[in-house]
């Protein structure tokens, strides 16, 4: 018996010590190339309030979502720095934020350093206070937060990629708090809980296992991107998430649906006195329509104008991104990412600035 437990022992402890290293010694995204995998929070959620893990600041050399380990990898030296909440945000004992952005993975800045956020550089543009509540799943999100009820925000902008505009999820009536809320509430701001359950988030990803498994696999065959689809330009290779798929037509329900869905925010934040920006983001796809020898995707444009016809206010970006990519072949989106590039989020940031100032010019349609 004695005999088994010391060869068992002696099995299992080059794995503990491999998971000790990981756990308190190596940097939390070592085994990673990008510090959204990093900082994840997969497991465990009931002791976060977002969905990356808080109070971290990380310096990384990254790689784009969709060729990344392959030779058409871009490298790009980002910066992380996440808040209290877990978003990304320098810590501050600001209470209220004049602008909030209700956004998906681009308000989070995947694949941008932390000064390229739509956040930051329309709170420079704007001097005023921003904050990129995401990525969150949907308006509800924002509509139950504890602190954004007792320090409503002045104007909420809720940016949503184009594809991400199919299903939104439709307004969830208000609810009354139960003792196993206010408990979660409670564990999510103790300081004492939260690096021991981010200790065990991280223990239950299992990131060196993964690692070591994806670089076995990587050295028996070349990797491949994820893309389904690229095209070659004058930028080198573009990968797509999508691909053509992307410019399929929408149908009149699902766009009426949408409409309808947006509309309901709408009401639902002025009745909060609070100012309502829809800011829909072109799939990468939109704008490379003609590379991709696809008709021209229509579903965005009659979605903006439509919701311009019921007075939601709605930032004109498929216009904008059309015409500083066609006329002055301004690149807006990472060669080897899904998401946006800092050209795609300032002119962006600009065209939000100018409708929040109100110096937003009428457009003519196309």
């Amino acid at each position: 018996m004695k005999t088994f437990v010391s060869k068992s022992t002696l099995f299992v402890l080059p794995f503990i010590l491999a998971i000790l290293i990981e756990l308190f010694i190596l940097p939390v995204d070592f085994f990673t190339f990008r510090v959204w995998e990093a900082l994840l929070v997969k497991k465990c959620r009931t002791f976060f309030h977002g969905h990356f893990y808080p109070n971290m600041e990380i310096l990384k050399i990254e790689e784009g979502d969709l060729a990344a380990h392959t030779r058409f990898a871009v490298k790009k030296k980002v910066r992380w720095v996440t808040d209290r909440y877990g978003y990304r945000k320098r810590d501050t004992d600001l209470q209220k934020y004049q602008v909030v952005i209700v956004g998906e993975s681009n308000i989070a800045g995947s694949s941008l350093t932390q000064e390229e956020l739509l956040s930051e550089v329309l709170e420079d543009r704007l001097k005023v206070s921003v904050y990129p509540y995401a990525p969150v799943s949907s308006i509800n999100s924002f509509l139950k937060e504890k602190r954004f009820i007792e320090h409503s925000p002045d104007t909420v902008i809720f940016a949503r990629i184009e594809r991400e505009l199919l299903d939104l999820e439709s307004l969830e009536p208000a609810r009354a708090k139960k003792s196993f809320s206010r408990l979660k509430s409670r564990s999510q701001e103790n300081r004492t809980i939260q690096p021991l359950a981010i200790l065990l988030n991280r223990i239950s990803k299992m990131t060196m296992l993964h690692s070591v498994r994806a670089s076995l696999r990587r050295s028996i065959s070349p990797p491949h991107p994820r893309a389904p689809q690229f095209i070659s330009s004058q930028y080198g290779p573009i990968f797509f998430l999508q691909g053509k798929s992307a410019n399929e037509n929408v149908s009149k329900e699902k766009l009426d649906r949408a409409i309808q869905v947006i509309r309901s925010y709408n009401e639902a934040l002025k009745r909060r006195g609070i100012r309502f920006i829809l800011l829909p983001i072109p799939n990468k796809e939109n704008i490379f329509y003609k590379d991709l020898e696809t008709a021209r995707p229509v579903f965005l444009e009659q979605l903006i104008s439509e919701l311009k016809k019921h007075g939601v206010e709605t930032i004109d970006t498929q216009k904008a991104f059309e015409e500083a990519f066609q006329k002055d072949q301004t690149l807006l989106y990472h060669t080897d990412d899904t998401h946006w590039n800092g050209n795609g989020v300032r002119l962006t940031a600009e065209l939000l600035a100018k409708a929040i100032e109100g110096k937003e010019k009428k457009l003519p349609p196309h």
